[in-house]
């Protein structure tokens, strides 16, 4: 039976904006997921940001700080007239014409407002940790309200300390993406630039390996994107926050994507959107990486912090099939999976 489902999406930025980015794909991509098997969906989100065909309520307000940080702070952090207070709020009012509220927020206050929710409310994390205070809500959340929280990854509910989480797996639609040759010559980094994803390392990689390292996304920490610069800046060439369509043409021009991260990282889904260009990914052995990459067919795992094994993974990932990377990736990591993992998590709930 079709539900009627109201989405929470994050309340530290826009939809699409780079401080949302992997939740905002996720979002979208769940969202025609559910869709295409007559599920009703609305989203919460605040003024502006990419719709990308979603029926969005808008709600105002002053951006949640974003959780995403190598060194979670202790305090929860509350704003003036929030944004995910509001959403919250708005979400109470109108639960009875739900089956189902959904939170996308890593963020304490969803997960202690669960038990307040009449109508069921469930959450997705998309983060590894966050405030002292959120990881304690989480895991209390988990445990008096057993099938209430799902994680992206084994590894991410392992690193929460959750015994039996949902999964909810980061998926794409695979249609969306346009296989590449790899034959630009160059390796590929996107994300956040900040310290914790690691490009300064990715970036010593690709001078090792004589290669140009092209970066796309938004600069989170301006100081570590300028020592990057001074250190790499003749190996590494800035392409901005790039649109789906160009980031695609620069994954799949890509000899291999590079996957750095210097904390345990939720799911990462670049990754997977570089395997859909048929590019493969060598990616330190740390956090998700380690269930997103089958090596030897979708790029190599090397240990962290060691240039000598990535350059020498990045010779092997030029002899991977570029169609055989793209063919394995689906299976994993396609739409048919993540519907099939949402329909799974409402029975378990006892909805549809």
């Amino acid at each position: 039976m079709p539900l009627k489902l109201l989405f929470l999406a994050s309340a530290v930025g826009p939809l699409g904006a780079p401080e949302t980015g992997g939740v905002s794909r996720f979002l979208r991509n769940s969202v025609k997921a559910l869709q295409g098997r007559g599920h009703r969906i609305e989203v919460l989100a605040c003024e502006g940001g990419a719709r990308d065909g979603l029926h969005v309520r808008t709600v105002s307000g002053h951006f949640q700080p974003s959780a995403a940080s190598p060194a979670p702070p202790r305090d929860y952090i509350v704003p003036p007239r929030g944004l995910l207070a509001r959403m919250l709020r708005t979400a109470w009012d109108r639960q009875s014409e739900f089956d189902l509220v959904l939170n996308l927020n890593h963020d304490w206050l969803p997960y202690y407002l669960t038990g307040f929710f009449a109508t069921p409310l469930a959450h997705i994390a998309n983060l590894a940790a966050a405030s002292e205070a959120t990881d304690a809500e989480i895991a209390e959340t988990a445990t008096r309200y057993p099938g209430r929280v799902a994680v992206l990854t084994a590894t991410q509910g392992r690193l929460l300390g959750l015994a039996e989480p949902v999964l909810v797996p980061f998926c794409m639609d695979f249609s969306e993406y346009t296989p590449g040759e790899g034959r630009g010559g160059y390796l590929a980094w996107a994300g956040r630039i900040a310290p914790e994803k690691g490009l300064a390392n990715a970036a010593a990689v690709a001078a090792a390996a004589g290669l140009p390292l092209l970066v796309a996304g938004g600069i989170g920490d301006e100081a570590y994107w300028q020592a990057v610069l001074a250190r790499h800046g003749d190996t590494v060439r800035y392409l901005g926050f790039l649109a789906t369509a160009e980031l695609q043409a620069m994954l799949g021009g890509a000899s291999a994507l590079l996957q750095t991260q210097q904390w345990e990282e939720a799911f990462g889904g670049i990754t997977v959107e570089a395997m859909a260009c048929g590019t493969p990914v060598v990616a330190y052995r740390r956090g998700a990486n380690v269930e997103l990459v089958q090596e030897g067919l979708t790029g190599w795992l090397v240990d962290p912090n060691d240039l000598d094994q990535a350059v020498a993974a990045i010779g092997r990932a030029t002899g991977i099939d570029r169609s055989a990377c793209r063919r394995a990736a689906e299976a994993a990591f396609g739409l048919d999976r993540l519907l099939a993992a949402y329909e799974a998590w409402f029975r378990r709930l006892g909805l549809g």
